[in-house]
Order: structure tokens, then C-alpha cells, then sequence
């Protein structure tokens, strides 16, 4: 049987995404030879343990759909078929829709044992928490980062946070790390955040559940909130195309996540909208102000504004 190797995976890139590549991993980049290249790049990978901590970061659906592929089985879904492809995991074409993992990555995946299974998971889940990082608290101490860690009961309770941290690839997480806190970068020192800044210091962290969590790892918004729900139902109804919607839908809660006004965002979603009757016009507006009031917030820590004037 046929072996695929890394470099054949790396033939995929341009060279000038190939030179890129090799600057990262400080690989020898030999102009006008594409094999020397790949089998260059090929090798810094291997010697930088890079498959090892690509593998380390894939969620179980990917990492079954990669042990299958591995034992002869063939992927469909195009998701993973993306994510496995996109960290040089697995060899082949959509085009022809034959996918092969590299003989790097499968001698990689039969390396593996119990433990390093588990600190997949581990890492993995603390990759998906680091999401709230980036939407609602944008720092967060140890202490609270713990708190959200542990609602997954199928982690180890007591992982070391910051051994994970630092063992997920900068290019999968906005966040750095400053003394025991988990940073969005530029967050302590960005004069665009300082508003934020001071906001926040009138909110505790809003606690997600695990739901919550994955929900915004794999959405990059908030597709459980009912107000928001009402919204999309709204334009489906008006019948919008789901797939333009979802991005507009994405815009319009990432400007309220980050406290824009509440005019702004539905001038935006207007500029979009034919009204029939005064009527309709009525019921959307409605329905957006619903949705502005419960958006989690970076500025409230994940709060909402109705929780606030509950509270007033």
C-alpha cells in the first residue's frame, strides 16, 4: 500500500506560503525547488514536534475521524475533512475526495497512550474555555479560569492550567498569559480597551455552563439566546437566505457583545430590510431591542444589560 508523506502534504502550499512556513519554523527554503522545500519543512516539523502538538489540540470528533482514516476508514464530513487538512494532519484532494493521513501523523496518533489522551482533552477543553477569555471577561485569574475549567466533568479537575496554556499553539488562541491570568493580548495595555477596562470593574465573571461553552467555541457567537433566536426567525420569515443571515447575525451580536449601541446595530441590519407595513417595522425593532438587552457583554463580563436593570 501506498505511504503519504508530510512533504507530499506540504506540496499543497504556494512557495510563497511555503517561505512562509519555513521562516516560522526556521526550515531552509531553497528557491525554485519545491520538493527540497517540503522535505525541508518536512523534517523541522518532525525535529520541532509539531504533528505531536497538532494532535494534541484536536477535538474528539477529528481525532476518531483521523484514527479511522488511519485503520482504512474514509471521512465525509467537510468539517473535519477542513480541520484535519488545515494542520498538515492528512494528505489528499477534495476534488477527488480521497484523503490519506500522512505516515508522520499515523505513527504520531500509535504513539499515543491513555495518559497523552487525556491531556487532549484536557488541552482541548481549555482551548474551547479560553473562547469566554475572548468574548466575555478578556481577563480572568487563574481562580476563575479553574472554575469555568471544571464544569466539564470528563477533565482531570486539577490539570495544570497553565502547562495546557502552554502547550495550545499561539495561531489557536487570542490569549497570552501575564503572571497567573489569562490575557486577551493587548487587552492591559490598549488604549482602545480602556473603556472596557473600567467598565468591568463594576461586574463579576458570568460562570457559562458547558453548553455555553461549545456553543461559542464552534459558533463564535451566541446561538442559544432566545432573543437572538426570535431575530433569525424573523429574517427567515422575511425569507432571507440562512446562510448570508448567519453572517449577519454573527455581525450584529459581536457589536452588541462589545456594548455598541443599540441604534448603530439596527440601522446596520436595516440598511438590509424593506418594510411592508409599520407593523413589521414595529415587531423587528422589538425583537432587536430584546436582543440587545440580553447579549452576554465584554464590558459586564459576560453579563446582560437586563440583568442590570433588574437589578436597578
Amino acid at each position: 500500500m501506498e505511504e503519504y508523506t508530510l512533504a507530499q502534504c506540504l506540496h499543497k502550499y504556494s512557495m510563497e506560503s511555503l517561505h512562509a512556513y519555513c521562516e516560522e519554523y526556521d526550515a531552509e527554503f531553497t528557491e525554485d525547488d519545491k520538493d527540497a522545500v517540503c522535505i525541508a519543512l518536512s523534517n523541522a516539523l518532525i525535529q520541532q514536534n509539531a504533528i505531536a502538538q497538532r494532535l494534541g489540540i484536536l477535538e474528539d470528533n477529528a481525532f476518531d475521524a483521523l484514527q479511522g482514516l488511519i485503520r482504512g476508514s474514509s471521512i465525509d464530513d467537510e468539517n473535519l475533512i477542513d480541520a484535519l487538512d488545515g494542520l498538515d494532519l492528512i494528505y489528499g484532494s477534495a476534488e477527488d475526495g480521497q484523503w490519506h493521513a500522512a505516515q508522520e501523523t499515523a505513527e504520531a496518533v500509535n504513539a499515543m497512550d491513555e495518559t497523552m489522551d487525556q491531556k487532549r482533552k484536557d488541552r482541548v477543553w481549555l482551548m474551547q474555555c479560553l473562547t469566554i477569555v475572548q468574548h466575555y471577561w478578556a481577563d480572568a485569574s487563574m481562580a476563575v479560569m479553574r472554575e469555568l475549567y471544571q464544569k466539564n466533568p470528563s477533565v482531570d479537575p486539577d490539570a495544570d492550567l497553565k502547562e495546557l496554556f502552554a502547550e495550545i499553539p499561539n495561531s489557536e488562541t487570542p490569549c497570552t498569559m501575564i503572571q497567573d491570568s489569562f490575557v486577551i493580548r493587548g487587552w492591559r495595555s490598549s488604549e482602545v480597551f480602556a473603556g472596557y477596562r473600567q467598565s468591568q470593574q463594576n461586574c463579576d465573571f458570568y460562570i457559562p455552563s458547558m453548553e455555553e461553552v461549545l456553543d461559542l467555541y464552534h459558533n463564535d457567537f451566541d446561538t442559544l439566546d432566545p432573543c437572538g433566536m426570535q431575530v433569525k426567525e424573523w429574517f427567515l420569515h422575511a425569507g432571507a437566505d440562512e446562510a448570508d443571515l448567519e453572517l449577519l447575525l454573527h455581525e450584529m451580536w459581536n457589536d452588541m457583545n462589545y456594548g455598541h449601541t443599540e441604534q448603530s446595530i439596527r440601522q446596520n441590519a436595516e440598511s438590509m430590510i424593506t418594510y411592508d407595513t409599520a407593523e413589521e417595522q414595529n415587531d423587528f425593532r422589538q425583537k432587536v431591542h430584546a436582543w440587545y438587552l440580553h447579549a452576554r457583554r465584554i464590558d459586564m463580563r459576560g453579563h446582560r444589560m437586563a440583568e442590570r436593570e433588574q437589578t436597578e
